[in-house]
């Protein structure tokens, strides 16, 4: 399932291929792909988003040939990658292949000063998603958020205050 979301299959090529699927890659021609949780791809995969970093094309399911693609790619995970290396859980020709720039972002109990920042863009975003009207939040509040450990990192702080703004 994974494979047909990211390289496409044709109609057919599997029980429940009732259409032609272009994948999320060539959705991303001539732009940015992000692979979010890269971590957890399972291993059989890993050869087939290695052959499409390395020499830019992709096997649709069901197709004989190739095609040429020009995406960008940018993945993140949680886990550390060179675990996984080590483990024999993630390649180790993929890893170097992802792993041209890399940026380590601190989980957000390292960095407590960004807590008012992101609860400020996601009570704005939340309140339009769901169109409510909130006036902000109070300076206690955002204190008792800056204490909490934050095991979810970010997408728990998205979750909490999205909760705050449909309560």
């Amino acid at each position: 399932l994974i494979e047909s979301m990211l390289f496409g299959h044709r109609k057919g090529t599997f029980t429940g291929a009732m259409a032609d699927h272009e994948g999320l890659i060539r959705a991303a021609e001539d732009g940015t792909l992000f692979l979010d949780e890269i971590g957890d791809l399972p291993l059989p995969l890993q050869p087939k988003l290695l052959r499409f970093l390395q020499e830019g094309e992709i096997h649709t399911l069901g197709e004989r040939m190739p095609r040429k693609v020009n995406v960008r790619v940018i993945a993140a995970t949680h886990k550390n990658i060179e675990d996984l290396v080590r483990d024999k859980v993630f390649r180790e020709d993929l890893y170097y292949r992802i792993a041209a720039l890399t940026v380590k972002v601190p989980p957000l109990r390292e960095r407590p000063e960004d807590i008012s920042t992101l609860i400020s863009y996601f009570l704005t975003h939340y309140a339009r998603r769901n169109d409510r009207a909130i006036a902000g939040i109070t300076w206690e509040a955002i204190r008792i958020l800056e204490e909490h450990n934050w095991p979810g990192n970010v997408r728990e702080l998205a979750a909490e205050i999205e909760r705050l703004v449909l309560y």
